[in-house]
């Protein structure tokens, strides 16, 4: 394979196109899935060929809204205005497929097709498990269901390279995304967490998005709730796990040189935050949660108007929404200290990662000097090889 590891995204299109089936999504140590031979390779390049780094599929047309779903009930469950939950409650009525990322039993995060989009609403802040999911896909299409995926750019981009075919019947959506934390280090903080916060129970529910606290100026909270009636809310900014997420010390490697950024998406619709909306459109801003949706498409266009009926929506500026939104055109680079976090992250070690990562203190404060001075260490050795 041409591509390199630290560019790959993990998305599964080059195995699930391997004509020996000799290709396989295997995690590294800290859960990230990278392809690997296991088998007889013919070297016939198919891999390369369908790799959607290396070969993109892109639309850029661009028409943006904000926009929030008139049913106050699911705007208050969804992580922002509850435009996916629209949409795809409409390809479902049409007797469609929705696929999209919910918690397993554990809490782990896969992709699935579901029938009830509550199992989709909320945010999930970890790569998730695709399986077999490009496979169903096709089998429904080919079928003739009308299918709504969901999922990072990068999934979209290897859902197109596995079709290599524009079906008619298929939308894709895409988010604005800051990047995809280790899978292994969401199983240890969730570990983490239920040995802190409860003496008996177990958790039933995980909300990374609540809005009790509200949604407006980044007001959002992370709330786990347990069987004993235990309830861990915190503000976001207060949360660790969190913290590490948006300081870019537990992504995905291929996060901080992202292929899928900017105007060119792969997808049909592009769906986040509407950061700013309180400066930007006051009248607006109630605190319940405004959706960004950026069309690419005539077909995404369409669609949005099919739905249009269900929610409240206007036209605004792309710029409006990248103003506060810098992921949606800008990677964000990998922190000096990734390697360090995510060595303790992976081992539960949260509250001295914490410590490590944010303390003032003089010592912590060396720490991070020399861990800092490791990580050039290693990349200087990386590069004379």
């Amino acid at each position: 394979m041409k591509i390199e590891k630290a560019m790959c995204t993990g998305c599964g299109a080059c195995c699930k196109v391997c004509p020996q089936d000799c290709l396989h999504l295997v995690p590294d140590q800290y859960g990230f899935p990278y392809p690997e031979i296991d088998g007889k390779c013919i070297n016939c390049g198919i891999c390369d060929l369908i790799c959607p780094v290396l070969h993109k599929h892109r639309y850029s047309s661009q028409t943006a809204y904000a926009a929030w779903s008139r049913d106050e009930e699911i705007r208050m469950r969804s992580s922002s205005g509850g435009v996916f939950t629209v949409l795809a409650e409409r390809i479902l009525s049409d007797m469609g497929s929705v696929y999209g990322a919910v918690y397993a039993e554990d809490f782990s995060v896969r992709h699935e097709r579901i029938s009830n989009v509550k199992k989709c609403n909320g945010a999930k802040y970890v790569q998730s498990n695709l399986d077999n999911t490009f496979h169903s896909i096709k089998e429904d299409l080919e079928n003739g269901r009308p299918v709504l995926f969901s999922g990072t750019p990068c999934q979209n981009a290897g859902l197109k390279s596995f079709l290599q075919k524009d079906y008619g019947n298929l939308i894709c959506v895409d988010f604005i995304c800051h990047g995809v934390p280790s899978p292994h280090a969401w199983r240890s903080y969730i570990k983490f967490r239920e040995k802190k916060d409860t003496k008996s129970g177990f958790i039933r529910d995980i909300n990374l998005r609540s809005k009790k606290s509200g949604w407006s100026h980044y007001a959002y909270s992370v709330e786990f709730s347990y069987s004993d009636g235990a309830q861990y809310l915190v503000p976001n900014g207060d949360d660790i796990y969190m913290k590490m997420f948006v300081n870019d010390y537990i992504n995905r490697l291929s996060c901080s040189a992202c292929a899928f950024k900017g105007e060119n998406r792969c997808s049909d619709i592009t769906l986040g935050d509407f950061w700013g909306i309180w400066d930007l459109y006051p009248d607006m801003d109630d605190n319940k949660g405004v959706s960004s949706v950026i069309v690419s498409t005539e077909k995404g266009g369409g669609f949005i108007k099919a739905c249009s009926d269900d929610l409240y929506i206007r036209r605004v500026s792309l710029e409006d929404v990248n103003k506060w939104n810098p992921s949606y055109r800008e990677s964000a680079s990998a922190n000096p200290l990734r390697e360090a976090a995510l060595y303790y992250a992976v081992k539960g070690k949260y509250d001295f990662a914490e410590r490590l990562l944010f303390s003032d203190s003089p010592f912590f404060r060396l720490r991070r000097k020399l861990f800092c001075k490791q990580t050039r260490n290693e990349m200087k050795e990386h590069d004379r090889k």
